[in-house]
């Protein structure tokens, strides 16, 4: 009976050595992959540029509410990555702000712009973003695009506390809030908290 314990524990040890080892050893996949994932610019940009084409307005295909499924998607990393609490507003109404972000330091207000390259995000938000600001005295603000800002949005921008996130620094963003939100995934797994 007793070399049957001795048998079964010995298997069993060895079960739970292979077990953890292919458990590492896909996480060093998963770790190398965002991390070549996350470190090429070309991947970077195919990207951004990806994102512009999910999110954008085609009348063609009358996908009207894909604006604001940008609004919620940039929400969803903002809170991730930031760890304030988000709110979409309703999409009439709202004054030109499409996100309000809580934080510990206060309120954010946001929006954001699926817009291409050949169509740059100029100052209009940011005035916009900085007069509700005021009304509603909030610490801080966020423009966000898939494109690029013009020099003079980033002009304007300066000294008025409201941050000008373009598709680029979205997309490096974006790559936080999906680290952390594995990490999170992880971190809950059964297996983690043996």
């Amino acid at each position: 009976m007793t070399m049957l314990f001795s048998i079964l524990f010995i298997a069993m040890a060895f079960l739970l050595y292979l077990y953890f080892d292919q458990k590492k050893l896909l996480e060093s996949y998963r770790m190398n992959a965002l991390d070549t994932f996350s470190s090429h610019e070309d991947m970077k940009e195919t990207i951004r540029i990806g994102l512009f084409n999910r999110f954008k307005r085609d009348l063609e295909q009358d996908k009207e509410e894909d604006p604001l499924l940008f609004e919620y998607f940039v929400a969803d990393i903002m809170k991730s990555v930031r760890g304030g609490t988000t709110l979409v507003t309703r999409s009439s109404g709202d004054f030109g702000i499409d996100i309000l972000e809580h934080t510990d330091e206060g309120l954010y207000l946001g929006q954001v712009k699926c817009y291409n390259d050949f169509n740059p995000v100029g100052f209009d938000p940011i005035a916009i973003i900085h007069s509700q600001m005021i009304k509603q005295d909030a610490v801080g603000g966020y423009v966000v695009t898939t494109g690029k800002f013009t020099h003079n949005a980033y002009t304007y921008a300066e000294g008025l506390g409201i941050e000008l996130i373009n598709g680029n620094q979205l997309v490096e963003l974006w790559l936080k809030h999906l680290e952390t939100k594995s990490e999170s995934i992880t971190g809950l797994s059964p297996v983690s908290q043996i």
